[in-house]
C-alpha cells in the first residue's frame, strides 16, 4: 500500500510538472520550424538594434539601482541611526508601484509641459526630452531598487559581530572592512537580488513600449501581433529564454561558490554598529529618503493630485468592475498557485526523489522568463496541439494558466523555506503512530507551515494585480484589469484617467506589502 502512495504521489507529481512545462517546451521545439528568410532579414534590419537597446538599458537600470539599494541598506544596517523599522517597509514600498505606472508618471511629471519640467525650464531652461533610454533607465529604478535593498539589507544583517570585531581587533581600517569583509561576504545576496531586477527588466513591456524602446520584449509583441511575422518572434522569446537560463545557470554557480562562506555567517548574532556616531545624521537620514521620495513619496502624490483634478471624470461602475476582475482572476489564481506549490514542496519531502527536486527547481524559473514569452507560448501550444482549440485563446482558464506557470516560484520559495524547518522527526513520529498520510498532513504539516502560505498567497496576488504582459496577451475579450486599463489610459495620452487605476493599484498593493515586509521584518532582520 504504502508502494503504491509513492507511485501515485510520483506519477502526479510529473504529470503536473509536464502540464506547467509543456509552454517552454513548444517555444523550442517552433524554433525548428523557423523561416530561415525572415530571420535573415530580421538579423540584418533590427537584430542589433534590438540587442543594444535591451542591453543598455539593463545595464543603466541596474546600475541605478545598486546605487539607490546598496547605500540606504548600508546606512540603516551599520550606522546607529533612528526609525530603522520605519525606513524598512518605506524603502520597500516602491515595489507597490508596478514599473510601467512609475514611468507613466514620471512621463507626466518631467514631460513636456509637466510641472517639473516648468519649474527645471524656468530655473535652467531645461528641455530634455525624458521619452528615452536614459531617462526610462533611471524611473524603472526607481520602482526595481527594493529587490537589491531586501537581499543587501538581509545579507548585511547576517554577516553578525564575530568578523566586524575581528577585523577591529587586526586593525583593520574602516574602508578594508568594508571593501575585504561587508562586500565580499554580501555578494551573493546582492548579486540574487540584482538578478531580479534584469528579470523584471526583460519582463517589461508598459513602460518600454510608451517610451519607444525596442527591447526584445516589445519586438516579440511588434511581430506577432502588428507584422504577423510568427518566426521573428518566437526566435525572439526562445533567445530570451536563453539569456534567462544562462543567468540563472550563473546564479546558481555563484550560489554554490559561496556556501562556504555563507555557513560561518552567525544569522543569530545581531550586526555590530561599524559606525556607531556621526555628526552628519542630517546627510544620513537624507540620503535614506531620497529613494523612498523618487520611489514612492512623488509618484503617489503626483497620482492623487490626478485624481483629485480628474475626479468628475471618472466612471466609478468601470472602477469597481476592473477591481472586481483584478481581485477575480488574482484570488483564483493566487489560491490555485498556493495549493499546487504546496502539494509539490509535500511530495517532495515525502519521496525524497533526486528526479522530484530537479523538476521543482525547473519548474521555479518560471518568474523569470518574461510574460510576454510565456503568453506567445501558450498561443503556440494551442495552434500545435489543434486548431479546433482555438476556443481556448482569450479564455479565463488560458489566463490562470499562465500566472500559475509564472508564479510558482513566488510561492514555492516562502512555503520551502518554511518547510524546511519542519523537523522530520515530527513525521516519523506520525508514522510510528500509523497515522495516514492525510492525518500527518493536516494534523502537523498544514498548522505548522499556515503563515508561511498566507504569506505565499499575498506575495502572488501582489504580483498578479500588478502584471500586464501575460494579461494583455491572453485576457478574454472585453475583460480588462485595473493593470490592462492603466496601460490603455496612458498609451492613449490618457493619464489623468489613467491615475484612478494606477492608484488603486498602489493602495492595494502597499497595504499586503506593509503587512509582508513587517512580518519578514521579525524574522529576517536584526534590529539593532
Amino acid at each position: 500500500m504504502e508502494i503504491e502512495k509513492k507511485h501515485l504521489f510520483t506519477l502526479s507529481f510529473f504529470i503536473i510538472g509536464f502540464i506547467l512545462l509543456l509552454p517552454i517546451f513548444i517555444v523550442f521545439l517552433q524554433t525548428f520550424k523557423i523561416y530561415k528568410q525572415d530571420l535573415f532579414l530580421f538579423f540584418n534590419s533590427n537584430f542589433i538594434d534590438y540587442s543594444k537597446q535591451t542591453f543598455l538599458l539593463v545595464v543603466l537600470t541596474s546600475l541605478y539601482s545598486l546605487i539607490l539599494a546598496i547605500v540606504p541598506a548600508f546606512i540603516v544596517t551599520f550606522f546607529k541611526i533612528k526609525f530603522k523599522s520605519i525606513f524598512d517597509i518605506f524603502l520597500t514600498l516602491p515595489l507597490a508601484i508596478p514599473c510601467y505606472i512609475i514611468a507613466f508618471t514620471y512621463s507626466d511629471i518631467i514631460g513636456f509641459n509637466g510641472y517639473l519640467y516648468n519649474f527645471l525650464n524656468h530655473l535652467f531652461n531645461f528641455q530634455s526630452d525624458v521619452l528615452n533610454i536614459n531617462w526610462l533607465s533611471l524611473f524603472l529604478s526607481f520602482s526595481l531598487y527594493p529587490y537589491i535593498y531586501i537581499t543587501s539589507r538581509i545579507s548585511f544583517s547576517l554577516i553578525g559581530s564575530t568578523y566586524l570585531n575581528l577585523s577591529k581587533n587586526l586593525s583593520l581600517s574602516k574602508f578594508k572592512i568594508i571593501h575585504k569583509v561587508i562586500i565580499p561576504l554580501s555578494f551573493s545576496g546582492i548579486f540574487s537580488g540584482l538578478i531580479l531586477v534584469v528579470m523584471e527588466i526583460l519582463n517589461e513591456y508598459g513602460a518600454v513600449k510608451y517610451f519607444g524602446v525596442e527591447t526584445f520584449s516589445v519586438g516579440i509583441f511588434k511581430y506577432w501581433f502588428s507584422l504577423d511575422n510568427k518566426s521573428v518572434a518566437i526566435f525572439l522569446s526562445a533567445t530570451l529564454l536563453i539569456l534567462v537560463l544562462l543567468l540563472l545557470y550563473f546564479s546558481s554557480f555563484l550560489s554554490k561558490r559561496e556556501e562556504k562562506i555563507r555557513y560561518h555567517i552567525k544569522s543569530n548574532i545581531k550586526s555590530s554598529h561599524l559606525f556607531s556616531y556621526t555628526k552628519n545624521n542630517f546627510i544620513l537620514y537624507f540620503i535614506i529618503f531620497l529613494p523612498i521620495f523618487f520611489g514612492f513619496l512623488l509618484p503617489v502624490t503626483h497620482i492623487t493630485k490626478n485624481v483629485i483634478k480628474y475626479i468628475n471624470n471618472y466612471n466609478f461602475n468601470d472602477l469597481l468592475q476592473l477591481v472586481g476582475n483584478s481581485l477575480y482572476v488574482s484570488f483564483i489564481s493566487s489560491i490555485l498557485i498556493v495549493i499546487i506549490s504546496f502539494y509539490l514542496l509535500n511530495v517532495k519531502r515525502e519521496l525524497k526523489n533526486k528526479y522530484v527536486t530537479n523538476i521543482l527547481k525547473i519548474l521555479t524559473t518560471g518568474y523569470a522568463i518574461p510574460g510576454a514569452v510565456i503568453g506567445l507560448s501558450l498561443m503556440l501550444l494551442i495552434r500545435f496541439f489543434d486548431t479546433n482549440l482555438t476556443f481556448l485563446m482569450g479564455s479565463i482558464f488560458l489566463l490562470i494558466y499562465a500566472y500559475i506557470f509564472r508564479f510558482m516560484s513566488v510561492a514555492i520559495y516562502p512555503i520551502q523555506s518554511s518547510m524546511e524547518k519542519q523537523p522530520i522527526i515530527f513525521d516519523k513520529q506520525s508514522k510510528s503512530l500509523k497515522s495516514s498520510y492525510l492525518k500527518t498532513f493536516t494534523n502537523i504539516t498544514l498548522p505548522l507551515n499556515k503563515k508561511a502560505l498566507l504569506s505565499a498567497f499575498i506575495l502572488v496576488f501582489i504580483d498578479i494585480v500588478k502584471e500586464l504582459p501575460i494579461t494583455l496577451i491572453l485576457r478574454p475579450f472585453n475583460f480588462e484589469t485595473l493593470a490592462t486599463q492603466t496601460y490603455i489610459y496612458a498609451s492613449e495620452e490618457n493619464l489623468g484617467l489613467s491615475s484612478l487605476f494606477s492608484l488603486t493599484i498602489i493602495i492595494c498593493c502597499s497595504i499586503l506589502l506593509v503587512y509582508i515586509t513587517s512580518t519578514l521584518n521579525k524574522k529576517n532582520v536584526s534590529k539593532s
